[in-house]
C-alpha cells in the first residue's frame, strides 16, 4: 500500500513549556504551570496533518529516554513512525511563553554516527519506493550525510520542503514547495546572488522570479510573522504572486505556526486544491494554532471559520 506522505523531520525535541504571567531575563520567576511533551518541526507537521485527516509516516532520529518518550507519546495518539534509534540523547527544547510571546532555549542536536547514518538510509529505502510525497522538515542533525539523501531518485514524486540550510540538491531536482521565512528566503537570495533591494516596489516580483527561474521549485512560499504570507510561481513562464493578511487572533502561543501552515498546504496538495485555496487553507490552520496551547493543536472549526473569512482575502501582486 503507498504511504500518501513521508514526513522526514530528522532533528525532533523533547518539549519542555513554561507558562509565565511575566518574563524578564536576570530576575527569578516562579513558573504557573509547566507541559512536556514530543515536539519539532516534522512532529508539528505531522500531528496537524493528521489532525486535518492526512495521513503520513514520520521519520525521526531518537535517542535515550527522550527519545524514548517521544516515540510512546506518539504511539499513543496514532501516529505512524519509522525511527532511527541512536546513542545520543534527543536534544530538550525549553519554551517560556509570556503574554502572548515565546523564547525558545534549544539545545544542540545529537551527533550521529556513520553507521546511525547508514541505519537512517536502509530505513528510508525500505519506503521511499512506495511514498508518493514527501516532506523535509527543519534542520539535519549533526553528522547526517547529506549526500546519502541527495543521492535519491525523485522521479514521480512530489517533494516539499520547509528548511533553507544544505537543500540545494533537493532544489536543483525540482521540489513541488518551498516554504521558508523571510530570514530564511534573504539567505537563499543572497546565496544565488540575487540582490535584495527591499525598497523596490518591484521587489517581491524581481527576487522571486530569479528565484523560480534559476530552479525548478514549482511553488515558493515565503512567511513574515504577522506580515502577510506571500506564494509565488511560474505558470507557462509567466510570474503569478499572491498574498493574504494574516487575520487578527488571540495568540497562546506562536511556536509551530509555520510547521502547521506547511502541514495545511500538504494537506490542500492531497486534496487538489489550487493554488489560492491552498494558501489560504495554510494560513487558516497556521492562525487556529496559535489560539491554542500546544505547537501541534488546533479546533478544526476554527479552521473552517477562518479559511471562510480569508478566501475573499487573497490579493495578487504584480
Amino acid at each position: 500500500m503507498a504511504q500518501e506522505i513521508l514526513i522526514l523531520g530528522l532533528n525532533p525535541a523533547w518539549q519542555r513549556l513554561f507558562f509565565l504571567d511575566k518574563f524578564t531575563p536576570g530576575e527569578v520567576h516562579r513558573i504557573s504551570k509547566v507541559e512536556e511533551y514530543a515536539s519539532g518541526k516534522g512532529i508539528n507537521c505531522g500531528r496537524v496533518l493528521q489532525l486535518l485527516g492526512g495521513s503520513a509516516l514520520l521519520m525521526h532520529f531518537l535517542g535515550d529516554q527522550n527519545g524514548s518518550h517521544i516515540f510512546d507519546e506518539l504511539s499513543a495518539c496514532g501516529v505512524q513512525q519509522a525511527p532511527v534509534w541512536i546513542k545520543e540523547p534527543t536534544r530538550i527544547c525549553t519554551t517560556i511563553v509570556s503574554a502572548g510571546e515565546s523564547t525558545e532555549l534549544i539545545e544542540p542536536s545529537p551527533v550521529l554516527t556513520e553507521s546511525e547514518n547508514d541505519d537512517f538510509l536502509q530505513n528510508l529505502n525500505d519506503y521511499w519506493d512506495s511514498t508518493q510525497r514527501v516532506a523535509l522538515c527543519g534542520t539535519f542533525p549533526k553528522g547526517f550525510d547529506v549526500n546519502k539523501i541527495n543521492s535519491l531518485d525523485f522521479t514521480g514524486k512530489k517533494i516539499f520542503v520547509d528548511a533553507v540550510e544544505d537543500i540545494d540538491a533537493w532544489l536543483a531536482k525540482g521540489v513541488e514547495l518551498l516554504k521558508i521565512n523571510m530570514q530564511e528566503y534573504c539567505k537563499l537570495c543572497e546565496r544565488m546572488g540575487i540582490p535584495l533591494v527591499m525598497s523596490s516596489p518591484q521587489f517581491w516580483k524581481m527576487s522571486a522570479t530569479a528565484v523560480l527561474e534559476r530552479l525548478p521549485i514549482k511553488n515558493l512560499v515565503v512567511t513574515d510573522e504577522e506580515s502577510p504570507v506571500r506564494a509565488f510561481r511560474l505558470l507557462e513562464g509567466k510570474f503569478q504572486g499572491v498574498q493574504i493578511q494574516p487575520p487578527t487572533i488571540q495568540v497562546k502561543n506562536s511556536v509551530g505556526a509555520g510547521d502547521s501552515f506547511f502541514a495545511g498546504w500538504l494537506y490542500a496538495d492531497t486534496q487538489g486544491m489550487s493554488f489560492e485555496d491552498s494558501l489560504v487553507l495554510a494560513t487558516a490552520v497556521a492562525a487556529a494554532r496559535c489560539e491554542t496551547d500546544r505547537p501541534w493543536n488546533l479546533k478544526l472549526e476554527r479552521v473552517s471559520e477562518l479559511q471562510a473569512s480569508l478566501a475573499e482575502a487573497v490579493e495578487k501582486l504584480e
